[in-house]
Protein backbone atom coordinates (compact mmCIF):
# COMPACT_ATOMS: atom_id res chain seq x y z
CA UNK A 1 0.00 0.00 0.00
CA UNK A 2 2.85 2.08 0.82
CA UNK A 3 4.42 1.37 -2.53
CA UNK A 4 1.64 2.70 -3.79
CA UNK A 5 0.86 5.48 -2.65
CA UNK A 6 4.55 6.46 -3.41
CA UNK A 7 3.72 5.43 -7.07
CA UNK A 8 0.34 7.66 -7.86
CA UNK A 9 1.14 10.81 -8.61
CA UNK A 10 -0.01 13.39 -6.20
CA UNK A 11 -3.16 15.27 -7.78
CA UNK A 12 -2.30 18.62 -6.51
CA UNK A 13 1.47 17.92 -7.85
CA UNK A 14 -0.20 16.94 -11.02
CA UNK A 15 -2.22 20.60 -10.96
CA UNK A 16 0.43 22.34 -10.70
CA UNK A 17 2.07 20.84 -13.69
CA UNK A 18 -0.71 21.64 -16.08
CA UNK A 19 -1.10 25.34 -15.30
CA UNK A 20 1.76 26.60 -16.84
CA UNK A 21 1.27 24.18 -19.80
CA UNK A 22 -2.17 26.00 -20.60
CA UNK A 23 -0.89 29.20 -19.27
CA UNK A 24 1.21 28.76 -22.04
CA UNK A 25 -1.13 27.38 -24.16
CA UNK A 26 -3.26 30.35 -23.89
CA UNK A 27 -0.44 32.84 -24.69
CA UNK A 28 0.66 31.22 -27.32
CA UNK A 29 -0.82 32.50 -31.03
CA UNK A 30 -2.98 29.96 -33.24
CA UNK A 31 -0.77 29.08 -35.87
CA UNK A 32 -3.61 28.62 -38.08
CA UNK A 33 -5.26 32.17 -37.53
CA UNK A 34 -1.78 33.74 -38.09
CA UNK A 35 -1.24 32.09 -41.27
CA UNK A 36 -4.65 33.14 -42.75
CA UNK A 37 -4.10 37.12 -41.99
CA UNK A 38 -1.09 37.25 -43.81
CA UNK A 39 -2.95 34.97 -46.98
CA UNK A 40 -5.49 37.66 -47.34
CA UNK A 41 -3.06 40.70 -46.78
CA UNK A 42 -0.66 39.20 -49.32
CA UNK A 43 -3.26 38.55 -52.11
CA UNK A 44 -4.42 42.39 -51.46
CA UNK A 45 -1.52 43.58 -52.41
CA UNK A 46 -0.85 41.43 -55.29
CA UNK A 47 -3.98 42.57 -56.56
CA UNK A 48 -3.19 45.99 -56.33
CA UNK A 49 0.16 45.33 -57.78
CA UNK A 50 -1.24 43.42 -60.87
CA UNK A 51 -4.00 46.44 -61.49
CA UNK A 52 -0.94 48.93 -61.33
CA UNK A 53 0.99 46.76 -63.79
CA UNK A 54 -2.02 46.25 -65.95
CA UNK A 55 -3.04 49.86 -65.74
CA UNK A 56 0.61 50.95 -67.18
CA UNK A 57 0.52 47.89 -70.09
CA UNK A 58 -3.21 48.80 -71.53
CA UNK A 59 -2.23 52.80 -70.94
CA UNK A 60 1.05 52.02 -73.25
CA UNK A 61 -1.46 49.85 -75.36
CA UNK A 62 -3.57 52.47 -76.16
CA UNK A 63 -0.92 54.76 -76.55
CA UNK A 64 0.73 52.67 -79.41
CA UNK A 65 -2.31 51.89 -81.22
CA UNK A 66 -3.32 55.21 -81.55
CA UNK A 67 -0.02 56.46 -83.01
CA UNK A 68 -0.16 53.19 -85.28
CA UNK A 69 -3.83 54.47 -86.28
CA UNK A 70 -2.70 57.76 -86.77
CA UNK A 71 0.38 56.61 -88.70
CA UNK A 72 -1.90 54.94 -90.63
CA UNK A 73 -4.10 57.93 -90.96
CA UNK A 74 -1.52 59.77 -92.19
CA UNK A 75 -0.08 57.89 -94.51
CA UNK A 76 -3.30 57.37 -96.33
CA UNK A 77 -3.51 61.34 -96.47
CA UNK A 78 -0.48 61.81 -97.97
CA UNK A 79 -1.48 59.17 -100.82
CA UNK A 80 -4.81 61.17 -101.15
CA UNK A 81 -3.11 64.84 -101.29
CA UNK A 82 -0.20 63.21 -103.64
CA UNK A 83 -3.31 61.94 -105.84
CA UNK A 84 -4.86 65.06 -106.36
CA UNK A 85 -1.94 66.47 -107.19
CA UNK A 86 -1.55 64.09 -110.23
CA UNK A 87 -5.34 64.97 -110.92
CA UNK A 88 -4.21 68.67 -110.89
CA UNK A 89 -0.80 68.05 -113.51
CA UNK A 90 -3.22 65.64 -115.60
CA UNK A 91 -6.21 68.44 -116.06
CA UNK A 92 -6.47 70.80 -119.17
CA UNK A 93 -5.17 73.81 -117.44
CA UNK A 94 -8.25 76.13 -117.99
CA UNK A 95 -10.62 73.71 -116.42
CA UNK A 96 -8.65 73.99 -112.85
CA UNK A 97 -10.99 75.16 -110.05
CA UNK A 98 -10.92 75.18 -106.27
CA UNK A 99 -13.55 71.93 -105.37
CA UNK A 100 -13.62 69.74 -102.17
CA UNK A 101 -14.63 66.06 -101.83
CA UNK A 102 -14.72 63.35 -99.20
CA UNK A 103 -13.21 59.92 -100.02
CA UNK A 104 -14.11 56.74 -97.60
CA UNK A 105 -10.69 54.71 -97.10
CA UNK A 106 -10.93 51.67 -95.01
CA UNK A 107 -14.10 53.09 -93.36
CA UNK A 108 -12.36 56.53 -92.69
CA UNK A 109 -13.73 59.59 -94.94
CA UNK A 110 -10.96 61.71 -95.82
CA UNK A 111 -12.07 65.47 -96.96
CA UNK A 112 -9.89 66.35 -99.66
CA UNK A 113 -9.37 69.98 -100.14
CA UNK A 114 -7.99 71.59 -103.56
CA UNK A 115 -7.41 75.58 -103.38
CA UNK A 116 -6.31 77.85 -106.61
CA UNK A 117 -4.93 81.05 -106.03
CA UNK A 118 -3.83 83.29 -109.09
CA UNK A 119 -0.73 85.31 -107.50
CA UNK A 120 2.13 87.11 -109.53
CA UNK A 121 4.98 85.32 -109.67
CA UNK A 122 6.79 86.89 -106.50
CA UNK A 123 3.70 87.46 -104.76
CA UNK A 124 3.81 87.26 -101.16
CA UNK A 125 0.67 87.06 -100.20
CA UNK A 126 -3.02 86.56 -102.30
CA UNK A 127 -4.57 88.66 -104.83
CA UNK A 128 -7.22 90.35 -102.31
CA UNK A 129 -4.57 91.34 -100.17
CA UNK A 130 -2.48 94.68 -101.26
CA UNK A 131 -1.22 95.18 -105.26
CA UNK A 132 0.57 91.81 -107.01
CA UNK A 133 0.46 92.92 -110.28
CA UNK A 134 -1.13 90.88 -112.85
CA UNK A 135 -1.93 87.08 -112.12
CA UNK A 136 0.83 84.96 -113.84
CA UNK A 137 0.89 81.72 -112.07
CA UNK A 138 -1.36 79.62 -110.28
CA UNK A 139 -0.52 78.61 -106.55
CA UNK A 140 -2.46 75.00 -105.36
CA UNK A 141 -2.58 74.02 -102.07
CA UNK A 142 -4.05 70.81 -101.56
CA UNK A 143 -4.70 69.45 -97.95
CA UNK A 144 -6.52 66.55 -96.37
CA UNK A 145 -8.37 66.16 -93.49
CA UNK A 146 -9.72 63.17 -91.40
CA UNK A 147 -12.22 62.69 -88.18
CA UNK A 148 -10.68 62.16 -84.99
CA UNK A 149 -7.05 63.31 -85.97
CA UNK A 150 -6.10 63.56 -82.07
CA UNK A 151 -4.03 66.29 -82.68
CA UNK A 152 -2.38 64.92 -85.55
CA UNK A 153 -1.53 67.66 -87.99
CA UNK A 154 -3.59 67.67 -91.77
CA UNK A 155 -1.60 66.66 -94.61
CA UNK A 156 -0.74 69.26 -96.84
CA UNK A 157 0.78 69.50 -100.57
CA UNK A 158 1.55 72.71 -102.68
CA UNK A 159 2.83 73.94 -106.19
CA UNK A 160 2.84 76.48 -108.45
CA UNK A 161 1.43 75.75 -112.28
CA UNK A 162 2.60 78.42 -115.49
CA UNK A 163 -0.69 78.41 -117.56
CA UNK A 164 0.31 77.33 -121.03
CA UNK A 165 1.34 79.91 -123.80
CA UNK A 166 -1.87 81.16 -125.11
CA UNK A 167 -4.54 79.81 -122.61
CA UNK A 168 -5.36 83.29 -121.57
CA UNK A 169 -5.86 86.39 -124.23
CA UNK A 170 -3.76 89.13 -122.64
CA UNK A 171 -6.43 91.55 -123.64
CA UNK A 172 -8.43 90.79 -120.07
CA UNK A 173 -8.69 92.03 -116.96
CA UNK A 174 -9.49 90.76 -113.23
CA UNK A 175 -11.68 91.29 -109.95
CA UNK A 176 -10.50 90.34 -106.92
CA UNK A 177 -13.61 89.67 -104.28
CA UNK A 178 -13.11 89.65 -100.32
CA UNK A 179 -15.70 88.09 -98.02
CA UNK A 180 -14.77 88.75 -94.80
CA UNK A 181 -16.83 87.96 -91.27
CA UNK A 182 -18.27 90.03 -88.61
CA UNK A 183 -14.87 90.32 -86.67
CA UNK A 184 -13.12 91.02 -90.40
CA UNK A 185 -11.73 88.01 -90.51
CA UNK A 186 -11.97 85.67 -94.26
CA UNK A 187 -15.16 83.97 -94.53
CA UNK A 188 -14.37 80.82 -96.49
CA UNK A 189 -16.24 78.69 -98.46
CA UNK A 190 -18.80 81.55 -99.51
CA UNK A 191 -20.00 81.21 -103.31
CA UNK A 192 -19.54 84.57 -105.01
CA UNK A 193 -21.30 84.90 -108.43
CA UNK A 194 -20.11 86.69 -111.37
CA UNK A 195 -22.16 87.97 -114.12
CA UNK A 196 -21.59 90.59 -117.19
CA UNK A 197 -19.52 89.98 -120.17
CA UNK A 198 -18.53 86.70 -118.92
CA UNK A 199 -20.67 84.47 -115.99
CA UNK A 200 -18.32 83.06 -113.57
CA UNK A 201 -18.91 81.70 -109.75
CA UNK A 202 -16.05 80.17 -107.35
CA UNK A 203 -15.91 79.61 -103.85
CA UNK A 204 -13.78 82.13 -101.41
CA UNK A 205 -10.48 80.63 -100.38
CA UNK A 206 -9.16 80.35 -96.91
CA UNK A 207 -8.06 83.97 -96.97
CA UNK A 208 -11.75 84.53 -97.86
CA UNK A 209 -11.07 85.56 -101.33
CA UNK A 210 -12.50 84.54 -104.83
CA UNK A 211 -10.43 85.75 -107.76
CA UNK A 212 -11.39 85.80 -111.55
CA UNK A 213 -8.91 86.13 -113.85
CA UNK A 214 -8.53 86.78 -117.56
CA UNK A 215 -12.13 88.90 -117.87
CA UNK A 216 -13.19 90.55 -121.02
CA UNK A 217 -13.50 94.36 -120.06
CA UNK A 218 -17.14 95.65 -119.18
CA UNK A 219 -19.41 96.44 -116.56
CA UNK A 220 -19.78 93.26 -113.83
CA UNK A 221 -22.39 92.58 -111.28
CA UNK A 222 -20.72 90.36 -108.24
CA UNK A 223 -22.94 89.03 -105.86
CA UNK A 224 -23.39 86.30 -102.81
CA UNK A 225 -26.32 83.99 -102.01
CA UNK A 226 -25.28 81.82 -99.16
CA UNK A 227 -28.17 80.06 -97.43
CA UNK A 228 -28.39 81.80 -93.66
CA UNK A 229 -26.07 84.14 -94.43
CA UNK A 230 -26.24 88.22 -94.41
CA UNK A 231 -24.73 91.62 -95.13
CA UNK A 232 -24.88 94.27 -92.83
CA UNK A 233 -28.20 95.49 -94.09
CA UNK A 234 -29.73 92.18 -93.34
CA UNK A 235 -29.64 91.17 -97.29
CA UNK A 236 -29.04 87.24 -97.99
CA UNK A 237 -27.70 88.21 -101.98
CA UNK A 238 -26.29 91.58 -101.82
CA UNK A 239 -24.61 92.75 -105.02
CA UNK A 240 -22.07 95.03 -106.18
CA UNK A 241 -20.93 96.63 -109.02
CA UNK A 242 -17.08 96.47 -110.59
CA UNK A 243 -15.93 97.72 -114.01
CA UNK A 244 -13.04 95.32 -115.44
CA UNK A 245 -10.27 97.53 -117.22
CA UNK A 246 -7.49 95.46 -118.91
CA UNK A 247 -4.65 94.72 -117.79
CA UNK A 248 -5.65 95.58 -113.93
CA UNK A 249 -7.16 93.87 -110.62
CA UNK A 250 -10.63 95.31 -110.06
CA UNK A 251 -11.16 94.62 -105.65
CA UNK A 252 -14.24 94.68 -104.03
CA UNK A 253 -15.47 93.77 -100.57
CA UNK A 254 -18.21 92.32 -98.51
CA UNK A 255 -18.97 91.54 -95.05
CA UNK A 256 -21.00 88.75 -94.58
CA UNK A 257 -21.73 86.53 -91.84
CA UNK A 258 -24.74 83.76 -90.37
CA UNK A 259 -27.61 85.99 -89.79
CA UNK A 260 -28.59 86.66 -86.06
CA UNK A 261 -32.31 86.95 -85.03
CA UNK A 262 -33.77 88.62 -81.69
CA UNK A 263 -36.79 87.51 -79.95
CA UNK A 264 -38.25 90.68 -78.63
CA UNK A 265 -41.48 90.75 -75.93
CA UNK A 266 -43.15 93.51 -75.66
CA UNK A 267 -44.20 94.32 -72.02
CA UNK A 268 -46.22 96.29 -69.98
CA UNK A 269 -45.04 98.59 -67.09
CA UNK A 270 -48.13 97.54 -64.49
CA UNK A 271 -50.94 95.92 -66.15
CA UNK A 272 -51.29 98.35 -68.56
CA UNK A 273 -52.91 97.68 -72.25
CA UNK A 274 -50.70 97.01 -75.10
CA UNK A 275 -51.14 98.05 -78.60
CA UNK A 276 -50.01 94.58 -80.54
CA UNK A 277 -49.46 96.84 -83.30
CA UNK A 278 -46.84 98.72 -81.72
CA UNK A 279 -43.35 98.93 -83.72
CA UNK A 280 -39.86 98.05 -82.74
CA UNK A 281 -36.72 100.28 -83.74
CA UNK A 282 -33.51 98.77 -83.72
CA UNK A 283 -30.34 101.41 -83.81
CA UNK A 284 -26.64 100.27 -84.97
CA UNK A 285 -24.35 102.19 -87.08
CA UNK A 286 -24.03 99.77 -89.81
CA UNK A 287 -27.82 100.31 -90.43
CA UNK A 288 -27.77 102.47 -93.65
CA UNK A 289 -28.83 105.47 -94.21
CA UNK A 290 -29.21 106.66 -90.31
CA UNK A 291 -28.31 104.05 -88.15
CA UNK A 292 -31.69 102.58 -87.03
CA UNK A 293 -34.37 100.83 -88.69
CA UNK A 294 -37.89 99.98 -87.80
CA UNK A 295 -39.81 96.87 -87.79
CA UNK A 296 -43.78 96.84 -87.88
CA UNK A 297 -45.82 93.74 -86.43
CA UNK A 298 -48.90 92.57 -85.06
CA UNK A 299 -47.99 90.54 -81.91
CA UNK A 300 -46.51 91.14 -78.39
CA UNK A 301 -43.52 88.76 -79.18
CA UNK A 302 -41.42 89.59 -82.17
CA UNK A 303 -39.27 87.79 -84.19
CA UNK A 304 -36.83 90.01 -86.10
CA UNK A 305 -34.76 87.82 -88.18
CA UNK A 306 -32.30 87.87 -91.01
CA UNK A 307 -29.80 90.62 -88.39
CA UNK A 308 -26.31 90.88 -89.25
CA UNK A 309 -24.87 89.67 -85.90
CA UNK A 310 -23.04 92.96 -85.46
CA UNK A 311 -20.15 92.70 -82.59
CA UNK A 312 -21.07 95.07 -80.59
CA UNK A 313 -25.19 94.42 -80.97
CA UNK A 314 -28.77 96.90 -81.11
CA UNK A 315 -30.11 99.01 -79.11
CA UNK A 316 -33.75 98.61 -79.28
CA UNK A 317 -37.12 100.64 -78.25
CA UNK A 318 -40.77 100.84 -79.22
CA UNK A 319 -42.12 102.99 -81.49
CA UNK A 320 -41.42 104.31 -84.80
CA UNK A 321 -41.00 108.19 -84.25
CA UNK A 322 -38.03 110.18 -83.66
CA UNK A 323 -38.93 111.47 -79.84
CA UNK A 324 -39.39 107.48 -79.15
CA UNK A 325 -35.50 107.14 -78.57
CA UNK A 326 -34.85 107.80 -75.85
CA UNK A 327 -31.58 109.36 -76.70
CA UNK A 328 -33.22 111.19 -79.87
CA UNK A 329 -32.70 114.26 -81.52
CA UNK A 330 -34.70 117.41 -82.43
CA UNK A 331 -34.38 119.46 -86.12
CA UNK A 332 -32.06 121.14 -84.42
CA UNK A 333 -30.21 118.29 -83.66
CA UNK A 334 -30.46 119.07 -79.79
CA UNK A 335 -31.30 115.54 -76.88
CA UNK A 336 -35.09 115.79 -77.15
CA UNK A 337 -34.25 113.85 -73.25
CA UNK A 338 -31.09 115.10 -71.79
CA UNK A 339 -29.36 112.66 -69.83
CA UNK A 340 -31.69 109.94 -70.98
CA UNK A 341 -30.23 106.54 -72.10
CA UNK A 342 -31.61 103.67 -74.00
CA UNK A 343 -32.15 100.53 -72.09
CA UNK A 344 -32.67 98.23 -74.29
CA UNK A 345 -29.10 96.97 -76.00
CA UNK A 346 -28.94 92.76 -76.51
CA UNK A 347 -25.70 91.26 -78.07
CA UNK A 348 -26.06 89.04 -81.58
CA UNK A 349 -23.79 86.15 -82.24
CA UNK A 350 -23.94 84.96 -85.92
CA UNK A 351 -26.34 81.50 -86.21
CA UNK A 352 -27.86 82.35 -82.75
CA UNK A 353 -31.63 83.82 -81.79
CA UNK A 354 -30.70 86.52 -78.78
CA UNK A 355 -34.17 86.92 -76.19
CA UNK A 356 -35.29 89.69 -74.93
CA UNK A 357 -37.95 92.22 -73.12
CA UNK A 358 -38.79 95.67 -74.11
CA UNK A 359 -40.93 97.60 -71.56
CA UNK A 360 -43.54 99.96 -73.00
CA UNK A 361 -44.54 103.49 -70.61
CA UNK A 362 -48.13 103.38 -68.77
CA UNK A 363 -50.44 106.05 -69.50
CA UNK A 364 -53.38 106.89 -67.35
CA UNK A 365 -56.93 108.26 -69.81
CA UNK A 366 -59.91 109.05 -67.82
CA UNK A 367 -62.94 109.22 -70.59
CA UNK A 368 -66.21 112.21 -69.19
CA UNK A 369 -68.70 113.98 -71.04
CA UNK A 370 -69.11 117.46 -71.34
CA UNK A 371 -70.94 117.26 -68.18
CA UNK A 372 -68.42 115.30 -66.37
CA UNK A 373 -70.00 111.72 -66.22
CA UNK A 374 -67.32 109.10 -66.67
CA UNK A 375 -67.63 107.53 -70.36
CA UNK A 376 -67.33 103.42 -69.78
CA UNK A 377 -66.84 100.87 -72.73
CA UNK A 378 -64.91 104.01 -74.52
CA UNK A 379 -62.20 102.43 -76.87
CA UNK A 380 -59.21 105.42 -76.84
CA UNK A 381 -56.94 105.84 -79.96
CA UNK A 382 -53.43 107.78 -79.68
CA UNK A 383 -52.09 109.79 -82.60
CA UNK A 384 -48.56 110.98 -83.12
CA UNK A 385 -47.67 113.40 -86.16
CA UNK A 386 -45.28 112.69 -88.73
CA UNK A 387 -41.59 113.72 -88.05
CA UNK A 388 -38.34 112.83 -90.02
CA UNK A 389 -38.74 108.81 -88.89
CA UNK A 390 -42.21 108.36 -88.98
CA UNK A 391 -43.13 109.53 -92.05
CA UNK A 392 -46.73 108.62 -92.05
CA UNK A 393 -47.18 109.32 -88.20
CA UNK A 394 -48.04 106.70 -86.27
CA UNK A 395 -51.65 105.52 -84.81
CA UNK A 396 -52.72 102.99 -82.29
CA UNK A 397 -55.57 101.62 -80.81
CA UNK A 398 -56.17 100.31 -76.93
CA UNK A 399 -58.99 98.35 -75.10
CA UNK A 400 -62.71 100.62 -74.00
CA UNK A 401 -62.23 102.34 -70.77
CA UNK A 402 -64.02 100.48 -67.70
CA UNK A 403 -67.47 101.63 -65.65
CA UNK A 404 -65.11 104.19 -64.20
CA UNK A 405 -64.44 105.93 -67.45
CA UNK A 406 -60.65 104.69 -66.89
CA UNK A 407 -58.17 102.72 -68.92
CA UNK A 408 -54.30 102.62 -68.26
CA UNK A 409 -52.65 101.76 -71.75
CA UNK A 410 -48.93 101.44 -72.81
CA UNK A 411 -47.59 103.42 -75.22
CA UNK A 412 -43.79 104.68 -76.32
CA UNK A 413 -41.90 107.33 -75.70
CA UNK A 414 -43.45 110.34 -77.43
CA UNK A 415 -45.91 113.01 -77.55
CA UNK A 416 -48.88 111.85 -78.36
CA UNK A 417 -52.95 113.36 -79.28
CA UNK A 418 -55.34 111.25 -76.91
CA UNK A 419 -58.46 110.40 -78.98
CA UNK A 420 -61.54 108.29 -78.57
CA UNK A 421 -62.86 106.73 -81.38
CA UNK A 422 -66.06 107.66 -82.95
CA UNK A 423 -66.85 110.61 -80.21
CA UNK A 424 -65.61 114.11 -80.56
CA UNK A 425 -63.60 116.39 -78.50
CA UNK A 426 -65.73 119.39 -76.50
CA UNK A 427 -63.01 121.81 -77.12
CA UNK A 428 -59.52 120.11 -78.85
CA UNK A 429 -58.22 116.67 -78.15
CA UNK A 430 -55.44 116.79 -75.31
CA UNK A 431 -51.85 115.74 -76.14
CA UNK A 432 -49.87 113.74 -73.60
CA UNK A 433 -45.67 113.74 -73.65
CA UNK A 434 -44.74 110.42 -71.97
CA UNK A 435 -40.96 111.23 -71.20
CA UNK A 436 -37.86 108.57 -70.06
CA UNK A 437 -37.17 111.27 -67.45
CA UNK A 438 -40.64 111.70 -65.70
CA UNK A 439 -41.04 111.17 -62.57
CA UNK A 440 -43.81 107.97 -61.85
CA UNK A 441 -46.69 107.01 -61.85
CA UNK A 442 -47.69 110.01 -64.65
CA UNK A 443 -50.38 112.26 -64.77
CA UNK A 444 -53.99 111.15 -65.66
CA UNK A 445 -54.89 112.47 -68.91
CA UNK A 446 -58.43 113.32 -68.64
CA UNK A 447 -60.58 113.41 -72.19
CA UNK A 448 -63.87 115.31 -72.41
CA UNK A 449 -66.29 113.93 -75.15
CA UNK A 450 -69.05 115.25 -76.71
Amino acid sequence: VRAAQRSKPSRLTNARRERPVRAAQRSKPSRLTNATGLSLLELVIALSVFAIIMLGLVATLATGLTMTRNNRNRSIAANLASQEMDIVREALFTSLSSVTSTQLVGGVPYTVHRELTWVAASATNGPCDGSNGSPQVLRVHVWVDWPSRQGTATVKADTVLTPPVGAYDPNTGHIAVKVLDRNADPQDNVMVLLTGPSARSAPTNSDGCAFFAFLPSGAYAVALNTSQFVDRQGFQNPSQNVNVTVGQISSTQFDYDRRAKLQLDLTASAGGVVAADTPVTLANTILLPSGTRTYAGVALSRTISNLFPAADGYDAWTGACADADPEGLDALGNALYPGAQRSGQFETTSGNTTDGTLPLNGLMVHVVNGAGVVQSNQTVKIVHTSDSRCATGETHSYASTDSNGDVKIEVPFGTWVIQVQGRSAVSAWPNATVSPLDVLPRATTTVTVQ
